[in-house]
């Protein structure tokens, strides 16, 4: 490949995954923050730990990361590591960036509409090759071992057993929507990366029969 194409490439990919983690942040603050929907992962272990450890948030979340990317580099590749660290911290800017929006509150659309969008931007960046961080590396990587375990799944199942773990620091209703949202997220995430790669196949099937 040549210079030209790489960065044609690169420009493509990375401009879908600062497509997909505005989507996640805009989701964050729309849809879950107002109905007290935690965001589900990595975030939610790094705030398990800190109830019992004398160390920042921001600490524990850096630390926490370090082996999930090194398993990304190992399993998955060096491309993938710097689009993930490239999803990380474009979501980070967008969190900051839309923190001003008011929300709308009402716990149902928290749970579908935070879900689905949240899904949809996930599945934006996992389609451009990375991640956004934290837990989703751990189920691309457990995907690329097991491929019968769609992401989608592999995200509620991990997720979910941080929410009930949750349950220990948090309120049992606003666990419950965090659990009903994750879960609608995953599925988001599977409907989307499926429909991403029909689309590509038909692009391709398309090409095959002009060129």
């Amino acid at each position: 490949m040549n210079n030209a194409s790489l960065v044609k490439s690169l420009g493509k990919e990375w401009s879908m995954i600062l497509a997909g983690t505005a989507l996640v942040a805009l989701a964050y603050y729309l849809f879950m923050q107002p109905n007290e929907i935690t965001a589900p992962g990595l975030g939610g272990v790094a705030v398990l730990l800190g109830y019992f450890l004398p160390i920042s948030l921001g600490l524990i979340y850096f630390l926490l990361n370090v082996p999930l990317f090194l398993l990304g580099y190992r399993f998955v590749g060096r491309k993938f590591v710097v689009n993930s660290l490239v999803g990380m911290v474009s979501l980070s800017l967008f969190l900051w960036v839309f923190s001003f929006l008011p929300g709308w509150h009402q716990p149902l659309a928290g749970v579908l509409l935070g879900g689905i969008v949240s899904g949809a931007g996930i599945a934006l960046v996992l389609r451009a090759g990375g991640t956004t961080g934290g837990v989703d590396i751990a189920c691309v990587v457990l995907n690329k071992i097991w491929p019968a375990a769609t992401i989608g799944k592999m995200m509620i199942a991990m997720n979910a057993l941080i929410v009930i773990a949750s349950w220990l620091v948090s309120d049992a209703l606003h666990s419950i929507f965090t659990l009903l949202s994750l879960i609608v997220a995953g599925k988001a995430v599977d409907v989307f990366m499926v429909w991403g790669q029909r689309n590509r196949g038909e692009q391709q099937a398309e090409a095959g029969t002009t060129g």
